[in-house]
């Protein structure tokens, strides 16, 4: 069985840097995409029938949608998602851990998924500011009292999600030991236009909107949910995956989401770079997992943020080369990597910001 790994560099205060160009490696148990049809397979929808639904209040008492499966176990990870996905993406992850001994804790974002929806219709991605995310997430794991049910607790993100994630451990007091970030979205790719400029212009775009519609005003070519085809998309190689998560919109229209709109990218926008800035203030350990194939966000800012973060013993950026954006519904050569490396991870920083150094 042949490894392909590389070293980055040299080590950096025992920062580990990774990357991966592929690996067969599977030293833990997880769902195959031969097993996988195009929704999931049994196994899994029976798992997920054990899901626990509880809606609460965020900020400006907007509605917002949670689901946990619970087997008693010591061990948690609460999961922040990325734009335009629900918990109903998180399946077959959710599955994979909670086979591993962990409680797993989900969380639909404001706008999308089951939870409340804004800017004028249902299909509008928007936010008013990227700092109701953040609150509203605070809301939810203080809510989850992990600290006094759980021994060990993680967190884990995706893309927006990992934005979130890094601006709440940054913001607040939390009970997490440590946090896994796949493809975060510290830097989105606006190209041809550089980020200072889209900015700019997405700042403006929506003022001047706001003046003439009651609607947010999409991004330049934007447009309400329309159902994806796998050929030439963005974010998985893996077409059963891909097929799956493409399901479960279609199966429940009222997870459909379109096109971000102008002030949502102006406010994310802003947040990426408040999240690179206040990473210092993060004081456990973090693996920071890059999809070496990322379109939709760019590497710069991830590894601006893993530079600026607080020094901890077990700290790791890892790159698996080839992954599109979508790592959690990548092929399983792919996939298998990203969560075996969590998993080892998860195993080592049970002592928390014990490991790290201010």
């Amino acid at each position: 069985m042949k490894t392909y790994i590389h070293l980055l560099g040299a080590l950096f205060m025992c920062y580990t840097s990774i990357i991966v160009a592929n690996d067969n490696m599977q030293p833990f148990p997880f769902s195959g995409e031969l097993t996988l049809s195009s929704n999931y397979n049994a196994e899994i929808n029976a798992f997920w029938l054990q899901a626990q639904p509880l809606s609460f209040q965020g900020v400006d008492n907007k509605r917002l949608e949670s689901f946990s499966l619970l087997g008693g176990n010591t061990r948690a990870i609460v999961i922040s998602q990325g734009r335009n996905e629900s918990v109903l993406k998180y399946k077959e992850v959710a599955f994979d851990f909670f086979r591993q001994g962990y409680d797993v804790f989900l969380l639909d974002h404001r706008g999308q998924g089951f939870s409340e929806r804004f800017g004028g219709d249902q299909h509008r991605g928007y936010v008013n500011n990227f700092q109701d995310y953040v609150d509203d997430f605070n809301h939810y794991v203080t809510a989850l009292e992990l600290d006094k049910k759980y021994q060990q607790r993680y967190l884990l993100s995706h893309s927006m999600g990992g934005t979130i994630s890094a601006l709440y451990l940054a913001q607040y007091n939390h009970p997490f030991q440590s946090s896994v970030f796949y493809s975060p979205m510290f830097t989105i790719n606006t190209a041809p236009l550089p980020n200072f400029m889209a900015k700019l212009i997405a700042y403006s775009s929506a003022s001047v909107c706001s003046w003439f519609s009651d609607k947010a005003c999409y991004v330049p070519g934007g447009k309400g949910y329309q159902k994806k085809i796998f050929e030439n998309n963005q974010l998985t190689t893996s077409p059963r995956r891909f097929d799956a998560s493409q399901y479960d919109f279609e199966h429940f229209p009222e997870t459909q989401l379109g096109s971000a709109t102008m002030r949502w990218l102006a406010t994310s926008l802003s947040a990426t770079e408040q999240a690179i800035e206040e990473a210092h203030n993060i004081d456990i350990p973090i693996l920071v997992v890059q999809a070496g194939n990322d379109q939709v966000v760019n590497g710069e800012g991830q590894h601006e943020f893993f530079d600026n973060v607080t020094y901890c013993k077990f700290n790791q950026f890892l790159t698996i080369e080839d992954a599109k954006h979508e790592i959690l519904l990548e092929r399983d050569e792919f996939r298998t990597i990203a969560l075996s490396h969590t998993l080892q991870f998860l195993s080592k920083t049970a002592q928390g910001k014990r490991s790290c150094i201010k």
